[in-house]
């Protein structure tokens, strides 16, 4: 037996109410001299002492009624009604070919003994098979914390299967039930970075503070890939019906140009023989080129494309705060990192990270059991009813 509002249990010291009152109505009176009593009838005078019967069951019923109604205000949830499948431990896994086979000992333990697994997306289904991920193993911070809040009982133990990468902290927090075990594994393999070769023999890659800088010879510390993912100028085509949104998108293609040594070649209108490396445009294109980077301003619109990138805001100072701000080459930046793979997020978070980044929260949506809290405002009303029958039978 449990209750989900225990604080209010202090409630129940509100039954010495009607204790104290009725033994205040028994007590004796004190007789005072009346110059008229003379004239009343002995019997009539007479006044009944000590405890009625009837008034022992109108006190008993009036502690319970204070005591059922403190039952309803704290929710009263008893843990035998629950069924067995609300206490078994419960299994998220991240969509990871690695992650599925380094424990798949321990999930097919799991499920053998009846325990349901969950992949981290938006499926509601349990996991029939470790073998075959999902068709689009997308996986996020946000994600994650769906995944939690959709299938965790707070009587059941939470087991998370997670790769240890910085992206995990893109959140400030993922709030877990108390009772949760989190099951962690480090991709180990190194996969090399990717750069691009720019003007003058300078070389544009992300170091290993994360930030992205121009060399003309790459770090010696990191592994790179053999060839730049591009070489030579990149070929840009800058193509909005708004002039004043077309120069402030130029402006920051600039200033990304001057500070990383870029080579631009910007065009305004399309030519069909140059295969253009990024377009920046208000207008959708209908049949995008798979290694050209789109970034379309204006448009809300999801895409299934990862080379298309869209903005829900026009590139005006007085449409988006990223241009106000002047934080638009930077922004542009980070597009251009995401297209050509320059970022590695495998770095793995160390162990104070990881729990200072899991917190545990207790959830107050859930509800009472309906059969019990149906069974004790049933008994509050025939209670109630029982008390005012007798209190006004008895004119007590």
């Amino acid at each position: 037996m449990a209750f989900l509002e225990p604080f209010l249990l202090w409630g129940a010291l509100a039954v010495l109410s009607p204790i104290i009152i009725h033994f205040w109505h028994q007590k004796k009176g004190k007789p005072l001299a009346w110059a008229a009593t003379q004239w009343l009838v002995e019997k009539n005078q007479q006044q009944q002492r000590g405890l009625k019967l009837e008034n022992i069951v109108l006190l008993i019923l009036r502690c319970l009624l204070l005591l059922v109604l403190v039952a309803l205000l704290s929710q009263l949830v008893l843990n035998n009604l629950k069924s067995k499948a609300d206490n078994q431990p419960i299994h998220l896994i991240q969509p990871n070919a690695l992650l599925s086979s380094n424990y798949r000992f321990e999930l097919e333990e799991a499920r053998k003994r009846g325990e349901k697994l969950y992949w981290m997306d938006e499926n509601t289904e349990p996991v029939d098979g470790l073998t075959e991920l999902p068709a689009k193993p997308n996986f996020s911070p946000l994600l994650l914390q769906a995944a939690i809040d959709k299938r965790r009982h707070d009587e059941a133990e939470v087991h998370l299967y997670l790769l240890n990468t910085d992206g995990l902290a893109t959140v400030p927090a993922v709030y877990v039930p108390a009772r949760f075990r989190l099951h962690t594994i480090t991709d180990s393999s190194q996969k090399p970075r990717a750069y691009l070769a720019t003007k003058g023999g300078q070389k544009l890659f992300v170091n290993q503070a994360g930030r992205l800088t121009t060399s003309a010879v790459l770090d010696p510390t990191l592994k790179f890939q053999s060839a730049p993912a591009h070489t030579g100028p990149l070929r840009v085509l800058v193509q909005y019906s708004n002039q004043r949104e077309q120069r402030t998108v130029e402006a920051a293609l600039n200033a990304l140009a001057e500070v990383y040594d870029l080579d631009l070649s910007i065009d305004h209108t399309p030519t069909r023989a140059t295969p253009y490396d990024w377009v920046l445009t208000d207008r959708i294109n209908q049949n995008p080129t798979p290694q050209t980077l789109y970034i379309v301003s204006g448009k809300s619109a999801a895409s299934a494309a990862p080379n298309v990138r869209f903005h829900a805001y026009a590139f005006t100072p007085q449409t988006d705060e990223r241009v106000a701000s002047g934080q638009l080459p930077e922004w542009l930046g980070e597009r251009l990192i995401e297209h050509y793979g320059l970022r590695v997020s495998s770095e793995p978070l160390s162990q104070q990270e990881l729990k200072s980044l899991f917190v545990v929260a207790s959830r107050s949506d859930r509800k009472p059991q309906t059969l019990v809290h149906n069974v004790l405002v049933l008994l509050f009303v025939v209670l109630l009813i029982a008390e005012r029958w007798i209190a006004l039978t008895k004119n007590a």
